[in-house]
């Protein structure tokens, strides 16, 4: 037996159920489609979408009390988009929107030191500074194999590492390379081949050096470079940024720094960094002598925008320290953080620097 479908009696007009005005229905269009002049009586009430009223996002232009539901009529869409626009500004006590959770911006406390520069991956010239005094000529180092090799040997060999990762990093950085006895010597001009810098660096001698003048040694990098100057220093940025980088290994005396204004000038550039390694026989020395503490320390006095980067190393210990030193130093300079901030672990385990935190 067949049945048909409950439908209107004849005669009696069929309720159309409205979709309220929401982001993805904000005029009612398909509403409107069905529209027509038999739709005066008063439709079923529809649930409230999201505890809102019709045109979701803007005041409600009724002054009625907030209801569970809410009744949609089609016969003035005009005035009530007119008189919702004209409110959107003023909240409504009929909204339910006094129930939904407030963002709220919260401004970020800048931290103590900002980075003046874009920290944007532009290309380096990188000076790389190497002591020639006699202590580079020690065999103290432990090799991987176990023997005892000099630091001047591992010098050169991280150097070449270093020169040609950062190559492949970028080929637009570049590389000079300056040798250091009692006077400081520009060897090799700035160059983007690492073969070229490799090639003068391995045919060098140690020597026995009486003093160590940085200024001198600033004064040389002063002559050969050109800083940027750029109109706004906090968004624009650079073409370049120069750092220096001092494989120092002396023990006796206090260095000699008395800069110049143009060399202050320089150290105070936003695009000039100046990393040390500094390689001491620390664990040889018993008792009270701790000379290369305050060597280590002075070297602080070149950088007023504690930006740069200071590592030391023992002379007696593992070749690897020396390796993990310059590795660190493969970061960008404008890229990477402040060095207290930084940490080499990747287990919780590990032993943490000195100010445990991670980047």
């Amino acid at each position: 037996m067949e049945t048909s479908d409950p439908g209107p009696a004849d005669g009696e007009e069929r309720m159309v159920e409205l979709r309220p005005r929401t982001r993805s229905n904000p005029e009612g269009a398909e509403d409107r489609r069905s529209s027509n002049g038999s739709l005066n009586s008063t439709p079923p009430p529809q649930p409230a979408v999201g505890s809102r009223v019709e045109g979701e996002g803007e005041a409600s232009s009724t002054d009625s009390p907030p209801n569970s539901t809410t009744t949609i009529t089609t016969t003035v869409p005009t005035p009530i988009a007119a008189s919702a626009s004209a409110t959107a500004s003023v909240p409504s006590p009929a909204s339910g929107a006094k129930d939904r959770p407030k963002t709220t911006l919260q401004p970020q406390i800048p931290p103590a030191a900002e980075l003046r520069a874009p920290r944007v991956n532009c290309p380096e010239k990188v000076i790389i500074c190497l002591d020639l005094s006699e202590e580079m000529s020690l065999q103290k180092l432990e090799s991987f194999n176990g023997s005892k090799t000099n630091a001047l040997n591992i010098s050169q060999k991280m150097i070449e590492m270093f020169v040609r990762t950062k190559h492949k990093i970028d080929k637009r950085h570049e590389f000079a390379l300056v040798v250091v006895n009692d006077d400081a010597l520009w060897l090799s001009g700035f160059t983007s081949d690492p073969r070229e810098l490799c090639s003068c660096l391995y045919d060098l001698e140690t020597n026995v050096c009486e003093s160590f003048n940085l200024e001198d040694l600033l004064n040389v990098i002063l002559q050969k470079i050109e800083l940027p100057l750029m109109d706004n220093v906090q968004t624009i940025p650079p073409p370049f940024v120069v750092r220096t980088l001092l494989i120092y290994s002396r023990h006796a005396g206090q260095l000699q720094f008395n800069p110049s204004d143009a060399v202050n000038k320089m150290l105070r550039s936003p695009y000039f960094f100046f990393d040390v390694i500094y390689l001491h026989n620390g664990t040889d020395e018993q008792g009270e002598d701790s000379s290369w503490r305050d060597i280590y320390a002075s070297f602080s006095s070149l950088d007023s925008k504690g930006m740069c980067y200071r590592f030391e190393a023992s002379l007696c210990g593992p070749a690897i320290d020396l390796y993990n030193c310059m590795a660190r130093l493969l970061c960008h300079p404008l890229q990477r953080p402040f060095q207290s901030h930084a940490s080499y672990s990747l287990l919780e385990g590990d032993e943490a620097q000195e100010i445990e935190a991670t980047v």
